[in-house]
C-alpha cells in the first residue's frame, strides 16, 4: 500500500511539472527572437539581462511587490467580509434576491478600471483608491458565486431541517455555509485574479508605489529589462495566489473529494 501511495505521489509531482512545458517553450521563443534581432534590444532585452535586473533592482522590486500584495489582501479581504454574508442571505431569501437583483446586475457590469477617475476624485492619490477598486473587483464574483452556491443546495435537505425544528441560524451555519463553500472558493479564486489585475492598473495611475507604478516608471525611462522583470513578478504572484486559493479550497472542502470528478 505504501508503494502505491508513493507511486501516486510521484505521478502527481510529474503532472504538476508538465505545466512548466509551455513556460519553457515561451522562454525559448523569447531567446530565439532576441538571437535573430526580431526587435532591437532596447525593446526586447535578452532573458539574461532581465535576470540581471532582479539582482540589480531586487530590493526595489521586493518593496513594490509587497505594497501591491498588501493592497490586494486588504481589498479582497474586505470584499469577502461583505460579499459572502450578503450572498448567503440573498441566496437564502427570495425576497432579498428580488430586491437586489437588478442593482447587482447593473453595478457588476461596470468595470472597476473605469472608476479610476472617480476614485481619484473622491479619495485622492494613494492606497485608498486602489483598495476601493480592488474591493469592487472582488465583490461581484464573490457575491454571485455565493448566491449560486446557496441556490444549488438540495431543497429537500433544507425542508427536512426545517421540519425537524432547526433554527434559521443553525440552518445557515451548519447546512447552507458548508454546502456553499466550494462555490464561495470559486468566487474567491476569481476575486483574487481580478484584484491582482486591478491593482496593477490602478498603480499605474492613482498610486506612487507598487508593481504597476514601477513598470510605468521603467517604461518612461526605457529600462525595458525592468518592465519585463515586473511583468514576470506579476505573473508569478498571480500563479502563487491562485495556487494558494486552490490548496485552501482542497483543505476546507475535503469532504467533497470523491463526490466530484475533480477538485481543483
Amino acid at each position: 500500500m505504501g508503494r502505491v501511495h508513493q507511486h501516486q505521489f510521484h505521478l502527481m509531482r510529474l503532472g504538476g511539472l508538465v505545466g512548466l512545458v509551455p513556460l519553457v517553450g515561451f522562454l525559448l521563443l523569447w531567446q530565439i527572437a532576441v538571437a535573430i534581432h526580431l526587435y532591437p534590444p532596447v525593446l526586447l532585452p535578452p532573458p539574461a539581462k532581465v535576470a540581471a535586473a532582479f539582482a540589480l533592482y531586487g530590493q526595489s522590486i521586493a518593496g513594490n511587490t509587497l505594497a501591491s500584495i498588501t493592497r490586494v489582501l486588504i481589498g479582497i479581504g474586505l470584499a469577502f467580509c461583505v460579499a459572502v454574508p450578503a450572498g448567503l442571505l440573498i441566496g437564502r431569501y427570495p425576497a432579498l434576491d428580488r430586491l437586489f437583483d437588478w442593482s447587482i446586475q447593473t453595478f457588476r457590469a461596470v468595470p472597476p478600471i473605469s472608476l479610476i477617475p472617480m476614485a481619484m476624485l473622491f479619495f485622492g492619490i494613494g492606497d485608498t483608491p486602489a483598495i476601493v477598486l480592488i474591493f469592487l473587483s472582488g465583490l461581484w464574483p464573490l457575491l454571485l458565486n455565493t448566491i449560486f452556491g446557496v441556490r444549488g443546495i438540495e431543497r429537500t435537505m433544507l425542508k427536512v431541517a426545517t421540519a425537524a425544528g432547526a433554527s434559521e441560524s443553525l440552518i445557515l451555519r451548519d447546512i447552507i455555509w458548508p454546502a456553499a463553500l466550494p462555490s464561495i472558493f470559486t468566487g474567491l479564486r476569481l476575486a483574487v485574479g481580478g484584484g491582482w489585475l486591478t491593482v496593477v492598473t490602478a498603480e499605474m495611475i492613482a498610486v506612487k508605489s507598487g508593481l504597476g507604478y514601477r513598470i510605468l516608471n521603467a517604461e518612461m525611462t526605457f529600462r525595458t529589462e525592468l518592465v519585463f522583470a515586473g511583468i514576470i513578478v506579476i505573473g508569478a504572484i498571480g500563479l502563487l495566489g491562485d495556487f494558494a486559493v486552490r490548496r485552501l479550497r482542497q483543505r476546507a472542502c475535503s469532504w467533497q473529494e470523491g463526490l466530484n470528478a475533480t477538485l481543483d
